[in-house]
């Protein structure tokens, strides 16, 4: 009788299973008996079938998928403008870089050749806060700012430099990164972009730290927070555009005054 009973909870269950899709929370319910072993088996399935979701996807998707994984661990809940990224593939290379024949040839022989993100950013200025176009590239050993036509490198900073990322809970599209003192940093001090594509950019950031350093970046997402421009240690504040109507929907002003580095968003 305890046969029959096992075997047609097997069959109720083979017959009633959920689809493939990891996200398909069905799951037959089971008599009180067999609760603990329908718990048991409805891991192993759901560990089971992810595994055979993820052996479809190439080393490039799943790399995508780490990437979108990271992005919603930082920033979900916590910034504003994140759940409008997700739907959008992170592309990368935006500008072709990695077909385009100065940077092949320059940088051939470089730890940097290999292009994990570029596009044209803003570079906010960290004397005025006035904004500079300019190529942010981000290999698997550095983040390197360039000019776009001379294909040469402006500033360079190792991954392993990077200690720490900030950006306020709004919706503007800024992002600090700080390093530690080094001959790349310890005049200029910590580097301050604007880009379309600020999540992309961060995420894939942490992961690179990550694989660099073994251990996630301090990530800081703050209406204030502090920065070292050109070896002062400089009060980044963010404030909502509510109670200044005159500045035009979309637009970021940037002042700087002493101290103070004052972002209205």
């Amino acid at each position: 009788m305890q046969l029959y009973i096992r075997w047609k909870f097997l069959l109720n269950l083979l017959n009633h299973l959920p689809s493939m899709s990891p996200l398909d929370k069905q799951w037959p319910p089971a008599k009180p008996l067999f609760h603990d072993i329908n718990t048991e088996l409805r891991k192993m399935h759901h560990r089971w079938r992810c595994c055979k979701y993820r052996s479809k996807f190439d080393q490039a998707s799943r790399s995508r998928m780490r990437e979108k994984v990271a992005a919603s661990n930082i920033f979900k809940g916590r910034k504003e403008g994140y759940s409008h990224s997700i739907a959008h593939p992170f592309r990368g290379d935006y500008v072709r870089l990695r077909a385009n024949y100065k940077w092949k040839k320059a940088f051939k022989d470089s730890p940097d050749n290999y292009v994990v993100f570029a596009d044209m950013i803003l570079k906010i200025n960290r004397s005025s806060g006035k904004n500079t176009a300019n190529l942010l590239v981000m290999s698997t050993n550095a983040l390197l700012l360039m000019d776009q036509r001379m294909m040469s490198i402006k500033y360079r900073i190792p991954v392993t430099d990077i200690t720490r990322m900030s950006l306020s809970p709004y919706r503007d599209q800024i992002a600090v990164f700080h390093a530690k003192e080094s001959e790349a940093t310890k005049k200029k001090g910590d580097f301050i972009i604007e880009s379309n594509h600020v999540i992309e950019i961060v995420a894939k950031m942490f992961l690179l730290i990550i694989n660099a350093n073994g251990k996630p970046p301090e990530m800081v997402i703050a209406s204030e927070f502090q920065a070292n421009l050109n070896a002062v240690m400089v009060n980044m504040v963010f404030r909502l555009e509510d109670t200044f109507p005159e500045l035009p929907v979309g637009v970021i002003k940037v002042t700087r005054k002493g101290n103070r580095m004052e972002f209205l968003v």
